[in-house]
């Protein structure tokens, strides 16, 4: 139980550091921070499996991702600083919404909604074996129909992303074509001083 508490502030603190952070770097940092936390919690709960999913996956290839997308906005911004934005309305909300869940966890609490957890827990609970049965009995259509949405997603931003970093070319000025008269009228305007500088040289 105390563990439990200790990660869960840690979890907490690291939430608030995520959105109070002024870089986006260290916004990023802050979340795999949390996102360990949520790991160790999953571990002391015997859900081995999620929490060794949540470090691979979310805490090391999502969070590298983030960080590839930071730093190729701020490359393509030249380094120019970004304004922070003053958010007095989501900050309200935020704590309206806190307050609210707050509440309904005291209500579900006083009133015995929540239940001791179990003495014994079924062998083999939390590992690779369980949950790959579970999810690809019970949950496997939401699990494929997951899987298309995502690839599907992939496809559409790779469409949309097509094309953008050819450069911008003015309407009706096609330069292949261009670049061949330009050539010509210039060996045309060497042709003709050379012609004149030989008419000179035999007059002499």
């Amino acid at each position: 139980m105390i563990a439990f508490l200790v990660v869960g502030a840690a979890a907490l603190a690291a939430a608030i550091g995520v959105i109070t952070a002024r870089s986006a770097v260290h916004s990023v940092l802050w979340l795999i921070v949390h996102l360990c936390s949520l790991a160790v919690l999953y571990m002391t709960l015997r859900a081995q499996f999620l929490g060794l999913v949540q470090i691979l996956i979310y805490a090391g290839a999502v969070m590298v991702l983030f960080l590839f997308v930071i730093g190729l906005l701020s490359a393509q911004q030249g380094g120019a600083p970004v304004p922070r934005a003053q958010l007095p309305r989501q900050v309200g909300f935020a704590i309206f919404a806190a307050v609210v869940v707050a509440g309904a966890v005291i209500l579900a609490a006083l009133f015995g909604a929540f239940q001791a957890a179990a003495p014994s827990l079924p062998a083999g609970f939390g590992g690779v074996t369980a949950f790959g049965t579970v999810l690809f009995s019970t949950y496997l259509l939401p699990f494929e129909a997951t899987a298309m949405a995502l690839l599907t997603a992939i496809v559409a931003v790779v469409a949309l992303g097509a094309g953008h970093d050819e450069p911008a070319r003015p309407a009706g000025l096609p330069v292949r074509e261009a670049e061949p008269e330009a050539h010509a009228s210039i060996d045309v305007s060497h042709a003709e001083h050379r012609s004149e500088l030989a008419a000179r040289g035999g007059q002499r």
